[in-house]
């Protein structure tokens, strides 16, 4: 896994413009499994918003915008609250330093996969 809190993802299901999936976050060695349902629209937006799992709510959202020189602006934003107030108050310092390298994350990983893009 390219992001270095996901210990797993599994894709459950997928129709047009919406998946389901479930993802395993390694909290400082404190494993959650939580579902998220994702919608989007390709190039524009993924909306996830959670089904089950350890919050009490998670709502992210992600837009791109194309600039002028063929590269993208991404806009992230998330929210999130633990279940448990004990979860809440040992975890989320970690998930949310966890959430603010997303953005760095998935820019590197879009790096590493550009040659395969170009090429295909």
């Amino acid at each position: 896994m390219f992001l270095p809190w996901v210990a797993g993802a599994t894709l459950l299901t997928k129709e047009s413009g919406e998946l389901t999936a479930e993802l395993i976050a390694d909290l400082a060695g404190s494993r959650h499994s939580f579902q998220t349902i994702d919608r989007f629209v390709t190039n524009k937006l993924i909306e996830i918003r959670l089904l089950e799992g350890p919050f009490r709510f998670l709502e992210s959202i992600w837009t791109f915008d194309a600039m002028d020189d063929g590269t993208c602006r991404v806009h992230f934003s998330i929210e999130f609250e633990f279940r448990s107030m004990m979860l809440d108050l040992v975890a989320s310092p970690i998930f949310s330093t966890a959430c603010k390298s997303m953005v760095s994350a998935f820019e590197k990983r879009a790096i590493e996969l550009k040659p395969i893009a170009e090429g295909s």
